[in-house]
């Protein structure tokens, strides 16, 4: 799943919209959209404005990519 997939999964997850989180982030609305769509990059300076803004640890959306990747080395 890609980071964007996982972000979108868990704003809906906890009942959030995407203008909530871009307002919280600080990250204008349009680009947050274009960025849940996969339309645009999520650069990391962004990454770390969205996971402030949902109160998660920068390493919380790569723990299942790093667990799929340790479980079939």
């Amino acid at each position: 799943m890609e980071m964007n997939q996982r972000i979108r999964t868990y704003i809906k997850s906890h009942g959030l919209t995407f203008t909530h989180v871009a307002a919280q982030s600080g990250i204008d609305v349009k680009k947050f959209s274009r960025m849940m769509t996969g339309k645009q990059r999520i650069g990391t300076d962004e990454y770390e404005k969205i996971c402030k803004a949902l109160n998660v640890d920068p390493g919380y959306f790569f723990r299942e990519k790093f667990l799929k990747t340790k479980n079939t080395a």
